[in-house]
């Protein structure tokens, strides 16, 4: 029997439009981005955590098939305890007129439902909390949208799921 999906968490991180570099063509023609993260959050029961400063995606289009690979290195802290996590994934998007205009930070992007694109990540977590280590023991899957909150910021936002024995 497969495998099913359990929803355990959102993670949203916002991302700074003026401090995203872009650099390309390389490799034969791929462009490189390296987008800052300037907050967010990691939520969900028993968890609530901020991104802290040093977090980045360091993304690569390839314009010939029009998927942005990710790959996304994070830290994030709960501000009461002081446990920290630290984050990485990699997955694609495929770049669709909504994903595209928000990539652009388009006046015309706004807020996407997971359904609208192909935007799959596979998270791995290292945490300090004793309470969280299951996380270091288990396979995530993430299913991503865009949030473009209306006051000049945008935000990645991922659905997280275990995936457990059927």
């Amino acid at each position: 029997m497969a495998p099913k999906l359990e929803q355990v968490f959102t993670m949203r991180a916002f991302l700074s439009k003026e401090d995203t570099l872009v650099i390309g063509p390389i490799h034969g023609g791929s462009q490189r981005m390296i987008a800052p993260v300037t907050g967010g959050f990691i939520k969900g029961p028993g968890i609530e955590m901020e991104f802290t400063p040093g977090s980045s995606d360091w993304p690569r289009l390839d314009a010939t098939t029009g998927v942005l690979h990710l790959d996304v290195r994070s830290q994030a802290r709960n501000k009461e305890t002081g446990d920290c996590i630290f984050v990485t994934y990699t997955g694609f998007i495929k770049l669709d007129p909504l994903a595209q205009a928000v990539m652009e930070w388009s006046p015309d992007a706004r807020t996407t439902e997971s359904s609208e694109h192909y935007f799959i990540t596979t998270p791995k977590f290292e945490v300090s909390s004793e309470a969280l280590k299951w996380m270091e023991q288990t396979v995530f899957v993430a299913h991503g949208h865009f949030v473009v909150p209306g006051d000049g910021t945008e935000a990645v936002e991922y659905e997280v799921y275990k995936v457990v024995s059927a």
